[in-house]
């Protein structure tokens, strides 16, 4: 006969305590590990969400001492306090995206051509135009080498317009159009002769001789018109250190657009320094420079070039706008408020 197997009780409790102790501590363990998760909100509003920090205090930026320029810094959206994401900067509900090329960084009325920054279009690329055929060039007007002298289209338009008006004031017809568009390197060109966008302005004086342009009666007018129809003087004088170039006697106007042309005449800014202040104090997210031109109210942006291909660069949906790029590293935006 088999011996009876004596049940150990004593084994039986301590088994089933370790039992239970096991499933508490599992318990606790998910109770804890679920308090750690973080559910992201939602954008079901269709509100624009709350751009994100980069580390970079943009609300310091904004509150720089005086401006004695008289503009008013305009911030699209504010920056939240987390400091662990990638710069998102706020795209306020009035605003869209426009993708554009990389490209688009060498093109515009804005590109900055110096040694250090050279044109990078072709002659193809330039939107060019003889300055001989222009249906709408004044008769006034004198071309050193009528068959060889081009410029952009819309800066030969705006210069047509302002010649013409030159004339109606002045009767005057001694103011020589010696060179536009010149490759770069060539005789007689300056950096910008590259963009099509410089023209050197020359006398034919009545007696037959040659002299440069000064502002001095009669021709001070085109000084004191010329930012009407969107030109500055690229090389002043007293900004040579800055520009890199000694206008040597000659003067040379540049193309930029009305709205930045008065800016820059108004607050005495060559292109370098204008340029600059945009993309140190007018980055978008950062706020807007915003003046006026004559009846005109402008906002003005930069934005800075994604460097890996194209950009997604914020515009206004309704409102009129005009992109450029620098020639470096980012694009300006011009927006016609009203």
């Amino acid at each position: 006969m088999a011996k009876r197997r004596r049940i150990r009780w004593d084994r039986v409790i301590i088994a089933g305590a370790v039992l239970i102790a096991l499933i508490l501590l599992m318990g606790s363990c998910v109770h804890s590990c679920s308090e750690g998760e973080v559910n992201l909100p939602s954008n079901s509003s269709g509100s624009p969400l709350e751009p994100l920090s980069t580390g970079k205090n943009s609300n310091q930026n904004n509150s720089q001492s005086s401006k004695t320029d008289g503009s008013e810094n305009v911030t699209p959206g504010t920056q939240s306090s987390r400091q662990d994401t990638p710069n998102v900067p706020t795209l306020p509900a009035d605003y869209e995206q426009s993708l554009q090329p990389a490209a688009g960084v060498y093109t515009g009325s804005l590109v900055l051509v110096n040694d250090a920054n050279p044109s990078r279009l072709s002659r193809q690329e330039l939107d060019l135009q003889q300055v001989w055929y222009a249906s709408d060039r004044p008769e006034s007007l004198i071309l050193s080498y009528p068959g060889y002298t081009f410029l952009n289209r819309t800066a030969l338009t705006q210069f047509n317009r302002m010649m013409t008006a030159y004339y109606s004031v002045t009767n005057n017809a001694e103011i020589m159009f010696n060179y536009g568009y010149l490759e770069a390197g060539k005789e007689k060109s300056n950096p910008e002769s590259a963009t099509g966008l410089d023209v050197q302005l020359h006398l034919k004086l009545k007696n037959g001789s040659y002299a440069f342009i000064s502002n001095t009666a009669p021709y001070s007018w085109i000084y004191e018109h010329m930012t009407s129809y969107g030109y500055v003087i690229r090389y002043p004088e007293e900004k040579s250190g800055i520009t890199g170039v000694k206008s040597g006697g000659y003067t040379a106007i540049r193309y930029v657009g009305v709205p930045h042309a008065y800016y820059m005449s108004q607050n005495n800014l060559c292109l370098e320094e204008y340029l600059d202040l945009l993309k140190n104090q007018y980055t978008f997210g950062q706020g807007m420079l915003e003046f006026s031109a004559g009846e005109q109210l402008y906002r003005v942006y930069y934005v800075q070039a994604s460097g890996t291909g194209d950009t997604e660069v914020p515009v206004p949906k309704t409102l009129p706008y005009d992109i450029s790029g620098n020639n470096t590293d980012g694009y300006i935006v011009t927006v016609a408020v009203g």
